[in-house]
């Protein structure tokens, strides 16, 4: 966690984000509706913090962070990376930010190209952005898998050599390579042993604070959130419903929603007592979003006033935002 940030300028900011995905039927394929995966999201990153976004299976947290890097092209919104608004431009224009902007996906097994070994899959980016010669590709490789904590000896190997862990590491080796200033972590630790989980999650805060990383930190596990993020915001149904400095939020939660997915931690000490909220339902589909709040289905305080109209933003605190017409 970097609390040198918080005086600092935004490194990105995303406005009124929307990413849709048509729903075609028929024999001739007409749209018929939308996937609203991303629906009007707005939030900012400042330089050297951790943000991490929160929320259940489906909320739509992976997809807003492949938009943001365009790995799937937006419908609106704004995204401004250091000042550039990288959705105006073309894709020529946009390769020279991708060495800036890289993502850690979630699954070290997928995400590792099989046929090709370490040297390859690490120094790809290199091979594209860099004009380099093979022996020099090989030294940077052997640097980076060393500052991951991985053996240099192993950069002929392929990924079914290694566990899931040295998998992880190769990825973030490879997301490294280019000397990045933002860089996504997409779940990191979930398919991995709790053990290992550690262990990765304190390399990235050494490898934040060496080469003054940002972060967007995605999980649904809110135990590790808390441990390596600066601010948090919770995602339900594509929306963003409370954003709060990660103590503030982990101390006094607001929204139902997130009390909810607090009260999933299991508390050590049984004696501390917190409020109960409990889930009501099933979480409705991205193709019949509710009208309103959308949590209202679902949710113990909602009136008639919940199922007709947009919950708009509260200041609780200081950066403490929540998206909920009964604040108590």
């Amino acid at each position: 966690m970097n609390t040198q940030s918080r005086n600092t300028e935004p490194i990105l900011r995303v406005e009124h984000l929307k990413t849709y995905f048509p729903i075609k039927r028929g024999v001739f394929r007409r749209t018929v509706g939308y996937l609203k995966a991303v629906d009007d999201v707005s939030f900012e990153i400042r330089a050297g913090e951790t943000l991490g976004l929160v929320g259940e299976s489906g909320c739509g947290k992976t997809t807003t962070a492949r938009s943001i890097i365009r790995l799937v092209e937006p419908t609106d919104g704004s995204i401004i990376f250091k000042g550039i608004d990288i959705r105006s431009l073309k894709e020529s224009e946009l390769r020279p930010l991708r060495r800036q902007m890289q993502i850690i996906f979630q699954d070290p097994y997928s995400s590792l190209n099989p046929r090709m070994n370490v040297l390859s899959i690490v120094g790809e980016g290199l091979r594209i952005h860099e004009k380099l010669s093979w022996s020099e590709i090989r030294e940077r490789v052997a640097s980076l898998l060393k500052e991951v904590g991985l053996s240099p000896n192993y950069i002929n190997r392929y990924p079914h050599e290694f566990s899931g862990g040295q998998r992880q590491r190769i990825g973030i080796a490879r997301a490294l390579a280019l000397n990045p200033e933002f860089i996504i972590c997409d779940e990191p630790v979930s398919a991995l042993d709790v053990s290992i989980q550690a262990q990765i999650i304190n390399l990235l805060e050494d490898l934040q604070e060496r080469h003054n990383l940002t972060y967007l930190f995605i999980s649904h596990d809110l135990s590790v959130v808390e441990h390596i993020s600066d601010r948090v915001a919770v995602m339900y149904l594509g929306k963003i419903v409370e954003t709060a400095p990660s103590t503030e939020l982990y101390r006094n939660p607001k929204h139902p929603y997130t009390i909810a997915l607090l009260n999933a931690i299991p508390l050590p000490d049984p004696n501390r007592k917190r409020e109960v909220v409990r889930l009501e339902g099933q979480v409705p589909s991205l193709t019949a979003i509710p009208s309103g709040c959308r949590f209202h289905p679902r949710c113990e305080r909602k009136t008639s006033l919940c199922e007709t109209e947009l919950p708009p933003p509260v200041n609780v605190s200081l950066n403490h935002i929540v998206y909920c017409h009964h604040i108590t």
